[in-house]
């Protein structure tokens, strides 16, 4: 899966996800702004793996292989968005849960 899948969901700020989380989990103010991009960097990237992995474990083999020619094609974000909602049922209530469930691991 390559970047363009970030946001596959239904126009997810995954980043505002990110912020708000940070926010709950309350870290030292000592931590210093670089330290603190460098979490924010981590979590961005771990939240985007668990999305993609949403997106990919709920379409069939078929639609998945279609899904990996498009991506080659390098189409904009709006046409990932479209096929991944059309290809997978109530696909933001499964994004929303897995974000649920990764914040309540992390804090």
């Amino acid at each position: 899966m390559n970047e363009e899948t970030k946001n596959a969901g239904e126009n997810l700020d995954l980043s505002v996800f990110v912020d708000r989380i940070m926010e709950e989990k309350k870290f030292p103010e000592d931590l210093g702004e670089e330290v603190l991009s460098q979490i924010k960097a981590d979590l961005l990237s771990k939240v985007e793996d668990r999305v993609n992995s949403v997106i990919i474990s709920n379409l069939s083999s078929e639609k998945l292989e279609e899904f990996n020619k498009l991506l080659d094609q390098n189409i904009s974000d709006e046409e990932i968005q479209k096929f991944c909602s059309s290809n997978i049922p109530n696909l933001s209530q499964l994004i929303a849960s897995e974000l649920i469930i990764f914040k309540q691991s992390y804090l």
